[in-house]
């Protein structure tokens, strides 16, 4: 087997293209734009993606830094572009390569009434807003506390509508000024100026039955929150819980009002314990709801004590034990060794039997490898690099990993060609925590570049990272903070530490190291 892979590479290395051409690639390595937000590069992908701010003009933009790998050149790509539409940029070197440069302007739009039941809804075709405001306030004195309803530095100057006076329907236009009250029984016109233009909103309140209840609770291990809707003027309202076999109900403590809506957290819960919790308005109660929190698990070998060698692989699990980790290495390991194996020379606790999990990048057989362990499997070698499994069967809500690191940086020595200009530069270790809800475990496969997009993947639920960019002096504690983008109950937890963070896209430093120690979820 081995001897076949090294005869395989062996011809690869010398097999030639139809032309005979050297392959160089042409990639974007840098590229900025005034007024954006965020700009990010996929090189796998070959796409530019802009954020921008919400008073950049998106037909006339301008490029202010535009880097390209060695030798390519690029005629597609001027000082100003039109990104109302996607822009294909073709780099040329030996071969030509398509780039896309695409941007969004995302823009927050609002209209904040007292008491209103739930958010306004706004329809960009027409220019309309739909206002909700509960059945038990008249629509004919809606107040108004705030509203935005183009880019920032557009201004509401006036509002046109129908008033009465209980005799007599007038058409009345009125100047703007925050906080105010109208008459919302018919459809009103709000005028709003933005880059010299008036342009009109249409704006429509409408009624709707509201009545008191518990509407979602997220639970954790000791700590819930409770989500409800009451009917009254919210003078009196608040949230009780107690213990599905106990009969005296607790006020919570921690209780914030918004319009029809209340939020309230509930502490020093007791873990795998099944509650109820109700909204109280005044002399009312809601029906209660259910809900149990959840356990604090731990999985094993978080503190990578047990390992066991199969040949030259070192397993970050005890034989015929549970198996947490793998590491990407083991598709190197028969050529160069195990670039991740235990360390009990060197930990953050000491004492009989504490290892630590040792992590090296180097250059193995034909491409950069980073040292890696991560929750899942490695599935098979792929190519010229590795198919792995990520994900562990998880089903907790923590709030951060805890641990302890260590990390020797050196310059960077290998790169992919999107990431030429880093050479030199030091290489930065990481650890990073996801929590998600995939139908199954993600298989990241290295050679064709499918990897997690940990900023834009919608099964992500939480997410956190932490990144070291310089030799520490030995080990340093740390606590990655999990942040929450839904409330769904999580199906995988991913944990991956690598000595060189970009080692995914062969990008790294020969001898960069990375030692993991004594992690520990943290729930609330």
């Amino acid at each position: 087997m081995n001897i076949a892979l090294c005869g395989m590479l062996a011809v690869s290395c010398f097999f030639p293209n139809d032309l005979d051409y050297p392959q160089l690639v042409g990639a974007i390595v840098a590229f900025e734009v005034e007024d954006a937000k965020e700009v990010r590069i996929d090189a796998a992908a070959r796409e530019v993606s802009i954020v921008l701010e919400e008073w950049a003009d998106m037909s006339h933009v301008k490029v202010t830094s535009f880097e390209m790998t060695d030798k390519a050149t690029c005629a597609d790509i001027g000082e100003w572009l039109d990104l109302t539409q996607p822009v294909k940029a073709v780099l040329h070197t030996y071969q030509d390569y398509e780039w896309t440069i695409t941007a969004t302007q995302p823009i927050e739009r609002y209209v904040r009434c007292a008491g209103q039941a739930q958010e306004a809804q706004f329809n960009m075709e027409t220019r309309s807003v739909y206002v909700y405001m509960p059945d038990t306030k008249p629509l004919s004195s809606v107040t108004f506390e705030a509203m935005k309803l183009e880019p920032e530095g557009s201004r509401i100057v006036s509002t046109t509508g129908y008033e009465s006076d209980l005799q007599h329907l007038t058409l009345t236009t009125r100047a703007v000024s925050f906080p105010m009250t109208l008459d919302c029984v018919t459809e009103r016109s709000f005028f709003v100026e933005w880059k010299g233009e008036m342009i009109e909103w249409r704006l429509k309140a409408l009624q709707l039955k509201v009545s008191t209840a518990v509407s979602e609770v997220d639970a954790h291990c000791y700590s819930a929150r409770v989500r409800g809707v009451f009917a009254s003027d919210g003078s009196d309202v608040g949230v009780e819980y107690k213990k599905a076999d106990e009969s005296t109900w607790t006020a919570a403590t921690e209780v914030s009002v918004s319009g029809v809506g209340l939020t309230a957290r509930l502490t020093g819960l007791t873990p795998k314990t099944a509650y109820e919790c109700r909204v109280r308005d005044g002399e009312e109660v809601s029906a209660p709801m259910p809900f149990e929190t959840g356990e604090p698990v731990q999985p094993a070998n978080l503190n990578f004590d047990a390992w066991h060698a199969n040949g030259k692989v070192w397993n970050p699990w005890e034989e015929g034990g549970v198996q947490v980790w793998d590491s990407a290495n083991k598709a190197t390991a028969s050529f160069t060794g195990s670039a991740t194996m235990p360390d009990d020379s060197f930990v953050a606790v000491a004492g009989e039997g504490k290892k630590a999990c040792r992590m090296e990048s180097s250059y193995a057989v034909v491409k950069f490898a980073a040292g890696s362990v991560f929750t899942g499997q490695f599935v098979k070698l792929q190519g010229l690099g590795a198919e792995l499994a990520w994900g562990l069967p998880f089903t907790a809500k923590p709030v951060s990993l805890k641990g302890s690191a260590a990390y020797k940086s050196t310059p960077i020595t290998d790169t992919d060609g999107a990431h030429a200009a880093l050479k030199g530069q030091p290489d930065t270790g990481h650890i990073l925590i996801a929590l998600t809800d995939w139908a199954d475990q993600f298989h990241v496969v290295s050679s064709n570049s499918t990897y997690v997009d940990f900023d834009n993947d919608p099964a992500i639920i939480a997410y956190g990272r932490y990144a070291l960019s310089e030799t520490t002096d030995g080990y340093v504690p740390f606590d990655i903070p999990l942040t929450y983008r839904s409330d769904r109950t999580p199906r995988y937890l991913v944990i991956v530490a690598s000595s060189s963070a970009l080692g995914d896209y062969f990008t790294g430093g020969r001898g960069s190291t990375l030692w993991v120690d004594e992690f520990e979820l943290v729930y609330d």
